[in-house]
């Protein structure tokens, strides 16, 4: 039997960027991938619209999990990891607009050839085969708002012998901060996106893993600062892994 995919975001408002990319993932992909979208606090007003928007979609099966608080990604991908019962999830950035269907074809072929954790370029689009997930663990939530936990990720999956591919775009895909936005984004909080100008993440990085990268110490002012190791030929580990489950529902007693 063919295995299913389901296609997950992350959102927090930004409601007519968030509708972009769905619409153009729908116009895109094969109608038996199920979409998944996970809040992260966003106000009613953007709850309303998407739930509207989403029951006008009457040939997909698209599930909608709200949040009374604001989750960070690692815990966002974890939950969209659990509810779908599919075994193949595929994470999209919601400001990703989808351009061609061979986005779809591309990644399920890498999957269908052994590949476990797929990036079709960079985790603007990537896809986990759960089966993974025993042997290298979720997305660790202790990183909060902020970068790393997906090179975290990448380093977990090379130490465990994870099949990681990385396959070209293909122009399947649009994902571009402007220069500007990459720039504000470095040097001040943006409503609404993921932070990039905290040394948070960093510091709790550089907690787990040794090596010789700079880190951003000192780049808070530049723009193309450097990038975190991906490998685990790359550090050495200095704590172990904590084998935990996902935090999520905790938050909530």
């Amino acid at each position: 039997m063919e295995e299913k995919f389901t296609l997950i975001w992350s959102f927090r408002n930004r409601f007519d960027v968030l509708k972009k990319s769905i619409e153009s993932a729908h116009n895109n992909t094969p109608g038996e991938v199920d979409f998944c979208l996970v809040d992260a606090c966003s106000n009613d007003n953007t709850i309303k619209k998407l739930r509207e928007y989403c029951n006008s979609i009457k040939t997909r099966k698209i599930r909608i999990c709200e949040s009374s608080y604001r989750s960070n990604l690692s815990e966002a991908w974890n939950l969209g990891m659990m509810l779908t019962e599919n075994r193949y999830a595929i994470f999209s950035s919601s400001d990703v607009t989808f351009k061609s269907p061979s986005w779809f074809t591309e990644i399920r072929n890498a999957a269908y050839n052994g590949g476990e954790y797929i990036l079709m370029e960079n985790h603007s689009v990537f896809l986990i085969d759960k089966k993974v997930i025993p042997k290298m663990g979720w997305f660790d939530e202790k990183f909060v708002h902020g970068p790393h936990f997906d090179v975290d990720y990448m380093i977990r999956a090379t130490e465990r012998n994870i099949n990681l591919m990385m396959i070209p775009r293909n122009d399947n895909y649009v994902h571009e901060d402007t220069h500007e936005e990459t720039i504000q984004r470095g040097t001040s909080d943006v409503p609404d996106r993921l932070p990039m100008n905290t040394l948070d993440n960093e510091i709790y990085f550089m907690k787990k893993w040794e090596s010789q990268w700079p880190g951003w110490k000192d780049y808070l002012d530049q723009v193309d600062k450097p990038h975190p190791p991906t490998n685990i030929s790359q550090v050495k580990r200095k704590i172990g892994e904590i084998d935990f489950h996902p935090n999520y529902t905790k938050k909530f007693k």
